[in-house]
């Protein structure tokens, strides 16, 4: 059994789909065609056989107390050669005796109803004679005339060549007719679908020919309006790709420019260390060695927690969940006090104790941690860093407040994006990745950050808004 199936093909799905209704109702068609038509044909010739009874009936006289027929030469002639059928006749008197025709007719079987299209005591049945089929009409007659009563009996018998022959000419029409419009149908459906498949065929020859890396839109080669939103789904999927086939090779180039800088740094420490026989100048390259390393590990750390925040905001439902903000940021305050002691920073927090918001814990904790290392690593010696949570009927806001240097109103926008460096921050280095962090986090959860500058401390004021769980 083959482990692959192959692709049914929609061409010939869709003739199979008008195809097959065509030609049930086209033989439907011809078979009520050949039953009305022989119904016809019977309805026609048993009047035919009807006529005859009567006419026989009509020649029957009593002579010497004796029921007899005189029937002419002429119509016994026409009894024995007909066109293309041979025709019977027999007489039977009230007594039950043949009188007239052929006595080895079939007599009526007992089931046989009267018919009521006819306005006699006719009654029509099918039966063989002389190994032949045969159609044959019995026709009741009464007779009360020199003393002879009762009911005299005439059948009429024909062979069915006649009937089967219109039949079958009637048949032919509708064959005919009814097959030359299912040809022409079908005919009409193959090259239509020919025709509405061929915009199809195109664009899968410019999907196969298209190069990997092309990203342009595909053009408008469907002609009909109900395929114009899978063109325009295609369009804007590529669309989408192109972007982030974009961003990715901006954050691949940026990373990697980034990390190559620290590896040199580290390079040329070991280098150092290499060529000088002193141990102090081991024990100073080995320190700054440590210091680049940190570093490095730090922005490789960021550059993760990027990528992964990215990855997980594209291919992932989000799955937020009811949690304390309060706690998050206090915790997040006292795991950084000895940072802060190591500068002398005066790193408090104020505001409520419990703000219930819907995140994700993880990447809650992460953008406060991005904060207070931000506010922490550009507010100078002596200076104050603020953590601050306030709630206001359905909303609540976190606020970071620093005394450091600030941004200007002018490269808000550039601070949230990866890479980007103020020139304003005196000896402090960072790879530009915590602010765009801090972005990526919060359109996360649907909201965004404010960067204001302190109206009390005069440095930075970060403050993102959360809507509050009710």
């Amino acid at each position: 059994m083959p482990w692959f199936k192959a692709p049914r093909s929609l061409f010939y799905q869709l003739l199979l789909f008008f195809g097959l209704p065509l030609l049930v109702l086209g033989g439907i068609s011809i078979y009520t065609h050949y039953f009305s038509a022989m119904n016809a044909a019977t309805l026609a010739y048993d009047r035919t056989l009807l006529a005859s009874a009567r006419t026989v009936a009509e020649r029957l006289v009593v002579r010497n107390q004796r029921l007899e027929v005189d029937v002419p030469y002429v119509m016994l002639d026409s009894f024995e050669r007909n066109m293309n059928d041979q025709l019977y006749y027999q007489v039977i008197s009230p007594e039950g005796k043949s009188i007239s025709g052929y006595s080895d007719l079939p007599v009526m079987p007992a089931y046989i109803p009267r018919s009521s299209l006819y306005p006699a005591l006719v009654h029509f049945y099918d039966a063989h004679y002389r190994g032949r089929p045969i159609r044959v009409a019995t026709l009741f007659q009464p007779v009360n005339e020199s003393g002879v009563m009762g009911m005299a009996t005439i059948l009429v018998a024909e062979t069915l060549e006649s009937r089967r022959y219109l039949a079958q000419q009637m048949l032919l029409a509708a064959l005919l007719s009814q097959g030359t419009v299912v040809i022409l149908t079908l005919t009409l459906a193959y090259v239509l679908l020919k025709k509405v498949l061929r915009p199809l065929r195109k664009l899968s020859g410019m999907m196969l020919r298209r190069d990997p890396g092309e990203l342009t839109p595909l053009p408008m080669v469907l002609p009909w309006s109900e395929m114009q939103p899978l063109l325009l789904a295609f369009n804007r999927y590529i669309e989408r790709l192109r972007v982030m086939v974009a961003r990715q090779e901006r954050f691949s180039a940026d990373a990697s420019h980034q990390l190559r800088t620290p590896l040199t740094v580290l390079k040329t420490q070991v280098g150092v260390a290499l060529a000088s026989d002193r141990p102090e100048q081991w024990r100073e390259s080995l320190e700054g060695m440590s210091i680049t390393l940190d570093s490095t590990v730090a922005l490789t750390d960021r550059l993760l927690h990027l990528s992964r925040l990215k990855a997980h905001e594209r291919h992932a439902e989000r799955q937020l969940q009811p949690v304390n903000l309060a706690q998050v940021l206090r915790d997040a305050c006292f795991s950084r006090l000895p940072q802060a002691r190591s500068k002398q920073i005066d790193l408090g927090y104020e505001g409520v104790t419990v703000c219930w918001v819907a995140g994700e814990g993880l990447l809650l904790t992460e953008l406060c941690a991005n904060l207070l290392d931000n506010a922490l690593k550009y507010t100078p010696r002596h200076g104050i860093v603020t953590a601050r949570l306030m709630m206001e009927e359905r909303q609540g806001w976190l606020e970071i407040e620093d005394s450091g240097p600030g941004i200007s109103q002018e490269h808000t926008q550039a601070a949230l994006q990866p890479f980007y460096r103020l020139d304003n921050v005196g000896e402090q280095s960072g790879a530009g990745l915590g602010l765009a962090l801090v972005k990526d986090i919060t359109h996360y959860h649907g909201t965004r950050p404010e960067l204001l500058t302190s109206a009390t401390l005069g440095g930075l004021l970060v403050r993102v808004r959360f809507a509050l769980l009710t």
